[in-house]
């Protein structure tokens, strides 16, 4: 990989980044002690050298134990985690976020490429799950514009990938659930749903409302997984470069 050839094509979105960011609380866990400083030092430039540590920067770290701790103390509106930590992984630490903390959006970003780990990625129930190796595709963005809406993000290889290696059958949703479904999956917040179908609000929710009752799930996003996995919706369409 061109580093600086990534950077330039990233660059051009980089305004659109920012603000989406711009009233988040973030934290970064990754394997890289460099890694997690240039973090800390690059949001520290964006709102000025010499200013004190911006409020929006819930941290930085590497390690498991350091990501837990900051998130009980520091109280994130967005974890950010790669796959590998320096101690621990960042798959486990999206895990032990979901459990006591389920409405807390993460994201994470896989190292590998293979089946098993996205299996097993898609088991810690984080917001989205994106490749590192698809930076710079536009995939980071759409990532966090749509789980900051409260949407969920499986980036288009993963999801393909996946689509239909569950053994689990249609637990009798109608067609018009599935349908709704399949907009969640493209990451469609309840309003934008009901414009693109012409339904009220109150009607998308009282659909998603049935479906979770079908499926025995209460959250939007491990819903929206278990049916691509299913073979029941489409997996998200990829993105134009």
């Amino acid at each position: 990989m061109d580093a600086v050839e990534t950077y330039l094509s990233y660059g051009a979105a980089s305004s659109q980044l920012d603000s989406l960011i711009e009233e988040e609380k973030i934290l970064f866990c990754c394997y890289s002690r460099l890694l997690a400083t240039m973090w800390v030092r690059s949001e520290k430039g964006r709102y000025g050298g010499s200013s004190p540590m911006p409020e929006h920067l819930a941290g930085a770290c590497t390690t498991f134990k350091e990501g837990l701790d900051l998130i009980v103390s520091k109280q994130p509106t967005l974890v950010i985690a790669t796959q590998v930590l320096e101690e621990g992984s960042g798959l486990d630490l999206i895990s032990a976020v979901k459990e006591t903390s389920p409405g807390l959006p993460t994201l994470l970003f896989l190292q590998h490429r293979n089946q098993p780990l996205y299996q097993e990625a898609v088991n810690t129930h984080s917001d989205g799950i994106v490749l590192e190796s698809e930076m710079g595709s536009g995939h980071v963005i759409k990532a966090i514009e749509i789980v900051l809406k409260g949407g969920m993000y499986l980036e288009p290889l993963i999801a393909h990938a996946l689509a239909g290696s569950s053994l689990d059958r249609n637990p009798g949703l109608t067609p018009r659930e599935l349908e709704v479904m399949k907009y969640v999956v493209c990451g469609l917040s309840d309003r934008e749903i009901g414009e693109e179908i012409h339904l009220a609000m109150d009607t998308v929710k009282y659909h998603l409302k049935q479906v979770f009752a079908k499926l025995g799930i209460h959250n939007r996003t491990r819903a929206a997984i278990s049916l691509v996995l299913m073979g029941l919706v489409p997996p998200p369409r990829p993105l134009l470069p």
